[in-house]
């Protein structure tokens, strides 16, 4: 109805021939009239009172799992956000908006509104463990309607029991083509502090290398994952696709030079909000080197990027952003998986 009046009166300006003169946006006037109406299957719709001659607003929406998602929005007095249910899980969801004036610094933005909810019902299928053929087990955290390990994979077996090759040498690891892993400088601290590296075979191997009911995820799926996080992702940065924060949000907290987390300082943005627990397990190369332990976290898809890549995801210690990347198939890297 809001949209209505002003469309008409809009009109009947143009008809009579008078222009109409921008409205001034006061910086002081806070956004008011909030609603939020959540409806299952379709998703969340929030609402409110536009101010006057803004050109921009900024939402902030604290999630059922801790972490606050900003968005902002450019736009002649925006009124509206709707938020798809595929990106909301059963939870209270409390926000907020805030306006601005100008989309030049110093911005001239509104005080921040006074906050509303909304609900979203259901319980979640997410079991808080799960455990591997060899008996390992594993955390786990729902992120948006998915359900994740917030523990790297340190399997050893395929699910009909046959062993994943392992202790090949750096020849033997730049030739195979079938599924192996290694553990990082062969050192077994890092196979129970950094979980197993994996080359590309396993991920789609059909004996199955995730616990059963759980698989590897897809780029798709860790896509999801990601703009749930980061609406703000970025398509086509630099040839790869990268989000702006929301590594910070899945990096574990702490540096190793504190002696409070395994990352080598600066640990960047790190707050681990969605509770992904983004360790730097490093990565052994498709010539047999390891590499970046403390410095990065690599973690393959289940999806090809060509005949000889895949996908994957990767968090670094300086920066607080999510990358997408390719790398050949016989690189080794962390897995999680996800619930079917």
């Amino acid at each position: 109805m809001k949209k209505s009046i002003r469309a008409a009166g809009f009109l009947a300006l143009s008809l009579s021939g008078i222009s109409l003169a921008a409205q001034v946006c006061d910086p002081s006037m806070a956004p008011m009239g909030l609603t939020s109406t959540y409806t299952p299957g379709s998703g969340a719709l929030l609402e409110w009172d536009a101010v006057p001659g803004s050109i921009g607003v900024q939402l902030q929406i604290d999630l059922p799992l801790g972490s606050t998602l900003s968005r902002r929005m450019v736009g002649f007095e925006q009124d509206q956000f709707a938020v798809p249910d595929v990106f909301l899980s059963p939870g209270t969801y409390t926000w907020r908006v805030q306006a601005a004036c100008s989309t030049t610094p110093p911005y001239d933005v509104t005080p921040i509104s006074a906050s509303t909810s909304f609900a979203v019902g259901g319980g979640s299928s997410c079991p808080s463990t799960v455990t591997d053929i060899d008996g390992n087990v594993y955390n786990t955290v729902e992120i948006g309607s998915q359900c994740w390990m917030k523990e790297n994979l340190k399997v050893e077996h395929f699910n009909n029991g046959d062993s994943i090759p392992t202790s090949l040498s750096s020849t033997a690891w730049s030739a195979t083509t079938i599924g192996a892993f290694s553990i990082y400088d062969n050192i077994d601290f890092n196979r129970v502090t950094y979980g197993l590296l994996y080359n590309w075979f396993p991920v789609v191997d059909t004996r199955g290398l995730c616990p059963v009911g759980w698989h590897v995820p897809t780029d798709a799926e860790w896509t999801e994952m990601i703009t749930l996080l980061d609406p703000t992702t970025c398509g086509s940065c630099f040839g790869e696709t990268h989000s702006h924060f929301a590594g910070g949000l899945m990096k574990s907290t702490g540096t190793l030079s504190t002696g409070t987390g395994l990352w080598w300082a600066p640990n960047t943005g790190a707050t681990n909000s969605s509770g992904f627990s983004g360790i730097p397990g490093g990565a052994r190369s498709n010539m047999g080197l390891f590499y970046n332990q403390g410095f990065g976290g690599y973690w393959w898809s289940s999806s090809e990027s060509a005949a000889f890549g895949g996908w994957f995801r990767v968090l670094v210690h300086e920066y607080a952003n999510a990358t997408r990347a390719s790398f050949t198939k016989r690189d080794g890297l962390s897995v999680r998986c996800i619930l079917d």
